[in-house]
């Protein structure tokens, strides 16, 4: 896997089993991930062509998966462990519930070990309750925002350089009380509590 940033946009590289709730989400293995900045007032006639218009601008013609987002890339959070790395952007305009459906947490977890289908899915409700959890924790009476999404993904090549590493073996759960889970509640958690202070929110 690789990742950089390129006309505001995000852009992760690798070979992945993935699963979105984005636009153009759902379920397939893709070569690119992305989340594009766009304006605040954004506001497409075909949001849906649009990420494919964009995925076209930036030369990812294999398949991907996008999200888009109002936040700088400047405010992007990359936490990483050993066999974790989650991309979020984090934004909720302000602390009303009503600007709140403005905003956008976007959360892109890459995992070194392959997921089974459980954990894959899993893994997106974990990240959603991490993200809950931040935005109650921040003094927030939300749980999210109207555009929130999740992408989830494992490197299909991955193979570690220690045979005993957890990135050698498939995590069967996600749960938030399994050790997979726990690492996703942390980096969603300081993620998206890290983003939105950088942004005075």
């Amino acid at each position: 896997m690789r990742y950089y940033v390129k006309d505001s946009t995000l852009v992760i590289e690798g070979d992945f089993e993935a699963v979105s709730t984005g636009l153009n989400g759902g379920r397939a293995r893709v070569n690119y991930l992305f989340n594009k900045q766009v304006p605040r007032t954004f506001n497409p006639p075909d949001p849906r062509e649009f990420v494919k218009e964009e995925a076209l601008k930036l030369g990812l013609e294999t398949a991907n998966f996008g999200l888009l987002t109002a936040v700088k890339m400047e405010y992007l959070q990359v936490v990483e462990d050993d066999y974790l790395t989650a991309f979020i952007t984090a934004g909720v305009s302000n602390g009303s519930e009503f600007r709140a459906k403005v905003g956008t947490i976007n959360i892109i977890l890459i995992s070194k070990a392959r997921l089974s289908e459980t954990a894959l899915f899993g893994a997106i409700i974990t990240a959603t309750e991490a993200k809950g959890l931040a935005l109650l924790e921040k003094g927030y009476t939300f749980l999210g925002t109207n555009t929130d999404a999740v992408i989830v993904a494992y490197e299909t090549g991955s193979s570690g350089s220690d045979p005993g590493n957890q990135e050698n073996k498939e995590i069967p759960y996600a749960g938030s009380s399994t050790e997979f889970g726990k690492q996703i509640t942390e980096a969603v958690m300081r993620g998206v509590k890290v983003g939105l202070e950088l942004r005075g929110e």
